[in-house]
């Protein structure tokens, strides 16, 4: 089967054809990777025949609840990786109603406002463990509505998905069963192309997370887009590991497989000792990821007695967001790949690049979309970059600003809002000339090469760091400092100074558990390989980093955490901080950060940006705005 038979059908449509087709319903869809190891396989008709039970049991519940808006009915998920997600969103589809993907790792009164805010009429809940917690994604829900309360939620709407202790809650194949009298009763609701699909909350990396909604029309052009970059048959079977309720799985891997009648394999979460089994046992040929796996692979691997090759497995492409060019090259050699495919975009947006072969090292992509960089002083578009033989931008100050992507070029893709955030929304669509575009929230430049326009990514536009009078972007430093030897990942943020409006960059090393690390030497390290104004003035060491549940990097937890200390993080050998002077590393304690927090005394500077009072955006708007203006007027490097 070709995507040519599935691209004119929505979702509803497309189950139905895999399900009842001769030559495919009786082909597996979903392999599952069960908790005892084995395998379990699910054809395309019993994946279809699931969603049509878990319809009519929506619709009966639709029925008890006599909504007063029918057209308006969310149903959420609360769980890992499972089949059970599938056949919740194939019931969505032939009801018209939205699945509603919480985040897995919300809990408390997070967790409850993100039910209560999205309106859920029902919420199914994983039985399994919650990572990070003493008790199953259950216990955390029923912990939340006790402590914090449902507005819109009873337990007659909370459904676990296997039989628990807890009462009255009921469990989803006791419910199949309850309802399964009115199955052949069941008539399908017609599917509102327009209508919301699911609501993806973003993973929250650099403020709190929002709910974006996807159109059913969207879910559909990302699945012919991404088998357009991944050249996607009926013979791939994609590896799913990134959480299946974020637009990672969604976008790159879920819907092309269901549109080209291929296989998926699920992993309920990210296994660094299980991805060569899960490979091997699969055939797998069709990764999904953002970058830091990758790196983590790489860093199991290394840690191997000698070198394995992998270029005997069926892996062919890896598709991901973030990974750099040095470490798509080290995987592609590992595993004899046929392409490592980066692609930049977003949820709201999709994809808007893509690296193929003739992709520069500096560059995220190919432009696939008409995407503009903007300055937003002028509201001019800017020039493109110059490279000198060494690729450093010669004309950063008048080539980088906003990344920017037409809507009317995003098609069915196009940014269609957040859900119940109506000013967060407006600000993210900007009017140039009477055509509106989609703000991205980055930095970056536009560069030709053989008259082909390729993006270069410079970064979130919070994260820019102004140091020593030079704008620059954490990524570039990130690239260097993570190849440094006993380095698991690393990250770099803007320390506000206290006079001025200069930041002191701070390096947080996350370091492999085996090596020792000398400070001193890496700070040697960076002197030999960065520019002066992009060395580290404090360098803190951790065990892990935060992350959100797609294994992005949390910003905004490390911002706000600035250089705080106190007497028990004295006494933590697993996160300290040392702050550079004449080139020496000394510890930074709780008396350095009292004399330090002391400076912080002039009311109309950004140190009244107190950075200690839980909030995610560590700079205003102002700040950003007047970080923008000076790299957009700055003088140029190279």
């Amino acid at each position: 089967m070709g995507i040519e038979k599935t691209a004119q059908m929505n979702l509803a449509e497309i189950m139905a054809f895999n399900g009842t087709d001769r030559e495919i319903r009786d082909r597996t869809f979903i392999m599952f990777r069960q908790d005892d190891g084995r395998i379990r396989r699910i054809s395309h008709a019993a994946f279809y025949e699931k969603a049509i039970q878990c319809a009519n049991l929506i619709q009966r519940k639709k029925e008890e609840r006599k909504t007063d808006d029918r057209a308006r009915f969310h149903v959420g998920v609360f769980m890992q990786n499972i089949p059970e997600f599938f056949y919740i969103l194939g019931g969505c589809a032939l009801t018209n109603s939205t699945l509603v993907g919480i985040n897995n790792a919300q809990m408390g009164d997070k967790l409850a406002f993100d039910i209560n805010n999205s309106k859920l009429d029902l919420l199914f809940v994983d039985n399994a463990i919650q990572p990070g917690t003493e008790g199953s994604f259950l216990d955390t829900v029923l912990k939340a509505e006790q402590e914090h309360r449902f507005s819109c939620l009873d337990s007659t709407g909370i459904i676990s998905i296997h039989q628990s202790d807890h009462r009255p809650i009921s469990f989803l194949d006791q419910l199949l069963a309850h309802y399964a009298s009115s199955l052949t009763s069941f008539v399908p609701d017609r599917l509102d192309p327009a209508g919301t699909a699911v609501i993806i909350f973003t993973s929250g990396t650099t403020g709190a997370p929002k709910g974006i909604e996807v159109s059913w029309e969207k879910m559909v052009h990302v699945g012919i887009n991404a088998t357009g970059i991944l050249n996607y048959t009926e013979k791939d079977v994609g590896y799913v590991c990134m959480p299946v309720n974020h637009s990672n799985s969604l976008y790159l891997n879920i819907m092309p497989a269901l549109m080209n009648g291929a296989k998926i394999f699920l992993r309920r979460k990210f296994s660094v000792s299980g991805f060569v089994e899960d490979i091997r046992d699969s055939g797998a040929t069709i990764w999904n990821c953002v970058g830091d796996p990758v790196q983590y692979l790489l860093n199991h691997f290394a840690r191997e007695n000698g070198r394995r090759d992998y270029r005997n497995l069926s892996l062919r492409t890896v598709i991901s967001t973030g990974t750099n060019a040095v470490n798509r090259a080290k995987f592609t050699d590992l595993f004899g790949l046929d392409i490592f495919t980066e692609v930049y975009g977003s949820t709201e947006a999709g994809a808007l690049t893509a690296v193929d072969e003739k992709t520069p090292a500096c560059s995220v992509g190919r432009l696939l979309k008409d995407v503009r960089i903007l300055n937003e002083e002028t509201m001019e578009i800017c020039e493109p970059a110059i490279l000198d033989e060494n690729g450093a931008i010669r004309n950063l100050g008048r080539c980088a600003g906003e990344v920017v992507v037409s809507q009317a070029s995003l098609g069915a893709s196009a940014f269609s809002g957040y859900y119940k955030l109506p000013e967060e929304s407006a600000k993210k669509l900007i009017s140039i000339r009477g055509e509106m575009f989609y703000r991205m929230g980055d930095l970056g430049a536009v560069m030709e090469q053989d008259h082909v326009n390729y993006m270069i990514f410079l970064g979130r536009t919070g994260d820019w760091i102004r140091y020593k009078g030079e704008n620059w972007a954490p990524v570039d430093g990130i690239r260097i400092a993570g190849r440094y030897r006993g380095i698991a990942n690393v990250a770099i943020i803007g320390v506000p100074q206290s006079t001025g409006r200069e930041d002191d960059p701070m390096y947080i090393v996350q370091i492999q558990d085996e090596e020792p690390f000398n400070v001193r030497e890496f700070y040697a390290y960076c002197r030999q390989r960065l520019p002066h104004y992009m060395l580290p003035r404090f360098i803190r060491i951790v065990e892990s980093l935060p992350m959100t549940e797609t294994m992005k990097l949390k910003n905004s937890v490390l911002k706000r955490e600035f250089y705080y200390r106190n007497e028990e993080l004295d006494q933590n050998p697993f996160d300290t901080i040392y702050e550079i002077g004449n080139h020496e590393a000394v510890a930074f304690q709780t008396a350095q950060y009292q004399e330090q927090i002391g400076r912080f005394t002039d009311p109309v500077n950004r140190d009244t940006l107190q950075a200690f009072t839980g909030r995610d955006d560590l700079f205003k708007e102002e700040m950003i705005r007047q970080r923008l203006k000076c790299f957009s007027t700055g003088r140029e490097t190279g």
